[in-house]
Formats: C-alpha cells, structure tokens, sequence
C-alpha cells in the first residue's frame, strides 16, 4: 500500500492511496472514526445553574466540545491502566465559574478554564448557555480519553470518506479534523491501530498438522485454521 499526501493542512488531508483494496481504505475510514482516541468531557459536576437550561443538556452540550488532545500523554478508558478510572494519565479536570452583571451573559467554550494547560477548547467561541443577570455558573468536569465507537463525541474526525479513481486500487481519501489532533496524526494512529490488531489476529490463528504434512504444501492439502 502507498498513501501519497495530496494536501495537508492542520486540520485537513487529502491523500491518493494505492495498491489496495476498497476493504482495506474502508478499514482505515473505519478506525480513525471508531478507534483513534481522544480527549471529552465525560463527567460533569454543576453546582450553581441559573440558566434555562437542564443540568443533563448542558451536560451534553460540553461533552461536544472538542478539546485539545496532547499526543501520547493520556490513556484510552479502555486500556488497563485505566479500568479502575482514577490513574493519573486517565483523565484531567476541566472549571466553568462565570457570574453575569446587570444583562443577561452568554457563557462560551473559551470560559472553560483546564488544570491541564496542553488541554483546552479547540474553538473558544462555541455557544455553551446564557445565564440571567447577577447570577453565577459553576461546575467542575472530568475529560477522557474514548473512541468514536464509545459515542460520537470521540470521534475525531467530522469528515472521513474515499473517492473511487479510473485504476480498480487507487482512491483519493479526505480527512478533516475537529481540531482534537493534526489531520496527519489521527491518520497514522489508525493505521497502527489496525497493524496491531492484524497483529494480534496473526498471533491467535494457529495451524495445526502444519509440520507433520510438510510445511505450506500440507496445509492447501487440507490443514485447517482454528
């Protein structure tokens, strides 16, 4: 397989791939919506809310904030280190305490404050709610790392899709991220991700009777995969 890289910017990647199957660039497509991870807000803990808005909306409305993820330094809420959810690479904490004056105050995303400050809102100008005049907003939220198969808000990518060309192994894929992670980098995490499991896929595949019928000529006359 060779990818050659069309256009590259932060954000967006446009990339010729060849010498492949369709399966294998849907795999890829696959992967970075499903199994590249990144940093949201998951857990959120509202002590003042005066605006019109229920705690569980606006807890959802900051779960879609996409959120600067720093590469290599958290762990996946899947992985081992973090079953109990409390190592220190697992998740980090993110504040929202805002008062308004004598008008009504619309609170942005840019008003989320993170103790991690490699971590915060990929776009500051993100609508979260309005709050009435003299009063307070205050909440505090936890933010881990998850994949897209987990829910939406992991997805790391808002565009992921493949173009056929006039060669049958030659197609043009386009990338755009959501800001969490360079265009390239959640390239190159999807197709480690994939090489890993058909790595572990290879490894789990044994072939019995290989050796007592003579190698490779022994398994097309009738070895069988378990």
């Amino acid at each position: 397989m060779k990818v050659e890289i069309l256009k590259l910017s932060e954000e967006y990647l446009e990339a010729k791939i060849s010498g492949c199957s369709e399966a294998m660039v849907n795999a890829i497509r696959r992967a970075i919506l499903e199994e590249v991870p990144i940093l949201a807000i998951h857990e959120v803990f509202i002590f003042e809310n005066p605006g019109p808005m229920f705690d569980e909306i606006l807890s959802h409305r900051l779960g879609l904030i996409p959120l600067k993820t720093p590469i290599g330094k958290y762990l996946p809420m899947d992985s081992p280190e973090c079953a109990g959810g409390s190592g220190e690479r697992c998740f980090t904490t993110l504040s929202l305490d805002v008062s308004a004056g004598e008008e009504p105050l619309t609170v942005y995303s840019k008003d989320l404050v993170c103790k991690d400050s490699e971590v915060y809102p990929v776009y500051g100008n993100i609508p979260i709610t309005k709050i009435p005049p003299k009063s307070r907003l205050r909440l505090e939220a936890i933010a881990r790392m998850g994949r897209g198969r987990m829910h939406a808000k992991w997805q790391p990518a808002s565009l992921a899709t493949y173009s056929f060309t006039d060669q049958p192994d030659v197609f043009i894929f386009k990338l755009e991220s959501t800001g969490s992670l360079p265009a390239l980098e959640i390239l190159k995490q999807a197709v480690r991700i994939l090489r890993d499991k058909f790595k572990t896929l290879m490894d789990s595949v044994t072939l019995p009777g290989v050796e007592e019928q003579g190698g490779e000529k022994g398994v097309a006359g009738g070895g069988e995969l378990s």
